[in-house]
């Protein structure tokens, strides 16, 4: 019988994970990783001493330490695994990978053996065929063999492996383990019998993740994966990594259960549409619909199966490797793409007539903006007319709507949405950006000042891990609560709310640090140890959160660049902005000064907004302030709040239809494709307004496409020369070079004047914050978009919680 599908909010009564038996096995595991990590010489280390090593006869050299079986794939001799996964410690479960070395009296597990000079290998022979034969033969005893109803048939590695290893004829005759299927969670189904015991899902919960969420029950041929909670089930972030990295159908994606084979859907790489890192994913669709979201990285697999069975039918040549987030999603970036499917997109354009919005023809609806926004123009001047985008916008989207706001209409108010006005760091920055392969790979101090990356940066959380598990960095969080699943910090300086300034102040001036203890919370010794971990560290990232504004933007800025003067050290910087696009939007001309509600109707009489639910993200304050305007227009994908209040609705493009870029926060540039064909009488923003420009008597000069309309900002947009659509789709993203302020054109004695002043305006009747970040706190909130996904609505239970609010 199928165990009833969990409730996956967490509660503080839920049991803790220490208590549960995968969280011991999880904890013993660490320990043992430990101890290997401190035994072999890390890949990519300090240490780049090569090696010779003879592979079927060829030499090949090699760094000293690093993985057999890498070197051999490398070497063009791919080798069958199942257990082996690239960035995931050793584990020797499947047996599949066995060679034969020379002078070793047995085979050996090639994913456990480093290179070391003068070492001959043999990867194929009769003896290796026969005992990989025998582990296939071992591992189809109890596997149902149901590939025809199996979500996996057709990019199984075990069905790749038993048609090359495996017999015409089963060894065993024993009767099959017959345990059915369950939901380990609303997101995550599980089949004990496909499993095959590889661990690989329990290594990225841990090592990925940081969850510990998955363990094993059971010994030998009774093992069974099982959750974190007391029945089995999971209680976690439900980011899906461990449904990526599984080589069977033992764990499947609730929301791609029987929907399509992989032979029927096309795959577009693009890039995701939620917070600031700037994953890569491929949108899978079948029969017009996104029915899956993954991030696997073909090319890490056995060459011969990657080639031969999934690119051949589905994917091109440059949008074949994953760059930035490596193969890791956060839950929104894997669950949360379905609202392009939602039956409650805009399907025409809504005009309002006696009090209602009705449906009317994109003609009648551009007539009547291009009209009234005329009219007001003429009779309160441009400066009356506001024109607010989004940053969850394109590029182009951003760039036309900039032009047109001062070309066309001629106002100043020309601005986005945002949460945290950034521009202070950008006009002070003073080092180049950190972007997460650097993060990962090269830095080996990072100091995290504020923020919740888990919650709202994933990516980066992820990168941190990533950083302290493989190349053995240090991390120190500085921060006002304590981070649930960031426990690979090694010092976390727990200071005071608001007090983030105070700890800038005193990194910036040794003078400063018996004010900023006060300020904090923290002891003398404290911030003099930060001090001394900052100020003797190279390879140093800094990393700055939302709580980080005003004058202490700027000081996050220049600390970099004083940090790099000293001694010529390598420091970088990684702002953690909240929004897709939330660095674009500033390059593309928007500012971040959003009018007053209280300016709406006495002096902003027309609001143009472009993608921003003012309302949802800014209150109910917004809702009255619209009501007093004489025009509101809106594009949309849904009839939002906002758009409930307008007196034009333009439904647009969602990002699977579109064609465009997004800039991340470490300021790389990216592609996203179209993956869908409009379902809808829908039209991409930048068409929208070029047509509403044309009808207002301007000439935007944009009606080509999305390409031209970036050509253009290629011409304009500092940074931005020499990028273009050929290069990103060859390079996956690029760097754009961001001007740096030399620190003899900044004024620190000012700057530190202004830093004394919000330090002195912290609330000192503030405590220090004892409850950790609650686990979803930014993951599992809705939004204007994850609130037409259907899984996400049932499963974090919003439809409920609105209707018990509004019973209130």
């Amino acid at each position: 019988m199928r165990r009833p599908g969990p409730s996956i909010r967490p509660s503080r009564n839920s049991a803790p994970i220490s208590r549960s038996m995968c969280a011991r096995r999880s904890s013993r595991r660490s320990s043992r990783r430990s101890r290997r990590r401190a035994a072999w010489p890390c890949e990519g280390g300090a240490s780049m001493e090569t090696v010779k090593v003879i592979i079927n006869g060829k030499e090949v050299e090699a760094p000293r330490g690093k993985l057999l079986l890498e070197v051999c794939f490398d070497a063009g001799f791919p080798i069958p695994n199942f257990c082996y996964y690239k960035d995931l410690p050793p584990q020797a479960a499947c047996r599949m990978c066995l060679v034969r070395i020379e002078k070793m009296g047995r085979l050996q597990t090639a994913c456990t053996v480093r290179v070391s000079e003068g070492m001959v290998v043999t990867t194929e022979s009769e003896e290796i065929r026969q005992a990989r034969k025998a582990m296939v033969d071992f591992i189809l005893a109890n596997h149902p063999l149901d590939c025809p109803v199996c979500d996996k048939g057709g990019e199984c590695e075990l069905q790749w492996m038993a048609m090359n290893y495996g017999d015409l004829l089963a060894r065993f005759d024993e009767q099959k383990d017959a345990t059915d299927e369950y939901p380990l969670s609303p997101f995550i189904w599980l089949d004990p019998q496909r499993c095959i015991l590889c661990y690989r899902c329990i290594r990225v919960c841990d090592e990925w993740v940081g969850n510990h969420a998955l363990g094993v029950r059971g010994r030998g041929a009774h093992s069974v994966i099982v959750g974190n909670r007391p029945d089995g089930t999971l209680e976690c972030e439900h980011c899906g990594n461990c449904v990526e990295v599984c080589p069977v159908g033992a764990l499947t994606s609730a929301d791609f259960r029987f929907r399509a084979r992989p032979w029927d859907i096309r795959d577009t790489v693009t890039t995701c549409t939620y917070c600031s890192d700037g994953c890569q994913l491929r949108l899978s669709v079948r029969d017009g619909r996104v029915v899956r979201a993954w991030a696997k990285d073909l090319t890490r697999m056995d060459a011969e199966f990657a080639n031969k069975v999934l690119f051949s039918f589905r994917t091109a040549p440059e949008t074949r490797h994953n760059w930035i987030n490596e193969e890791f999603l956060c839950v929104k970036g894997r669950y949360g793409n379905a609202f392009v499917n939602s039956p409650d997109r805009l399907t025409v354009p809504l005009v309002r007539r006696n009090g209602r919005l009705e449906p009317t023809t994109w003609e009648e609806a551009l007539r009547q903006v291009a009209q009234r926004m005329l009219e007001i123009k003429r009779t309160y001047g441009p400066e009356s007319i506001a024109c607010i985008g989004s940053p969850r916008l394109t590029n182009e989207d951003l760039y036309v709507l900039a032009k047109f706001g001062r070309e066309v209409v001629e106002t100043p108010v020309v601005t986005h949405a945002m949460d945290v006005d950034w521009r202070p760091f950008f006009r002070r920055l003073t080092v180049p950006l950190l972007t997460q392969p650097m993060l990962r790979e090269e830095m080996r101090t990072i100091l995290l000042i504020g923020g919740n990356p888990p919650e709202y940066n994933p990516l980066t959380a992820y990168s941190l891990r990533a950083a302290v598990h493989r190349r053995g960095a240090q991390l120190f969080i500085v921060g006002a609560r304590p981070l649930s699943r960031m426990r690979v910090a090694t010092r976390f300086f727990h200071i005071r709310p608001g007090s983030e300034a105070a700890v800038l102040l005193a990194l910036l001036d040794e003078g400063e640090v018996e004010r900023a203890a006060e300020a904090t919370l923290l002891t003398r010794e404290e911030v003099e140890a930060l001090r001394r971990i900052v100020w003797e560290s190279d390879r140093l990232a800094v990393l700055i959160g939302r709580e980080v504004t005003g004058a202490a933007l700027e000081a996050a800025a220049v600390l970099g660049g004083i940090l790099a003067a000293e001694g010529g050290r390598q420091v970088r910087v990684l702002p953690l902005l909240r929004f897709n696009n939330s660095l674009g939007a500033l390059d593309m001309g928007l500012t971040a000064d959003l009018p007053a509600p209280e300016q709406v109707g006495p002096q902003i009489k027309a609001l143009y907004l472009m993608g921003c639910d003012l309302v949802r993200f800014y209150g109910d304050v917004w809702r009255e302030a619209l009501a007093r305007a004489e025009l509101v227009v809106a594009h949309e994908l849904f009839l939002t709040r906002t758009a409930e209040m307008a007196h034009v609705v333009l439904p647009a493009m969602s990002f699977a239809e579109l064609d465009g870029t997004f800039t991340n926060n470490a300021g790389q540039v990216q592609r996203i494709r179209r993956a869908l064909s409009a379902a809808g009488d829908w039209r991409p923003d930048w068409m929208i307004i070029d047509q509403i420009a044309a009808k207002m008597g301007g000439d935007l000069g944009c009606r080509r496409s999305a390409a031209h309309i970036f050509r253009e900002i290629a011409e304009t947009i500092p940074g931005y020369q020499g990028i273009t659509y050929a290069r990103l789709n060859e390079e996956g993203a690029i760097q754009t070079e961001r001007p740096l302020v030399p620190l003899t054109a900044i004024d620190r004695g000012k700057l530190l004047e202004r830093l004394r002043a919000q330090v002195a305006a912290i609330d000192r009747a503030a405590e220090r914050l004892r409850e950790p970040t609650p686990l979803g706190e930014g993951l599992f909130e809705p939004g204007t978009l994850t609130e037409h996904v259907p899984l996400l609505r049932k499963a974090f239970g919003w439809g409920e919680r609105e209707r018990v609010e509004a019973s209130r």
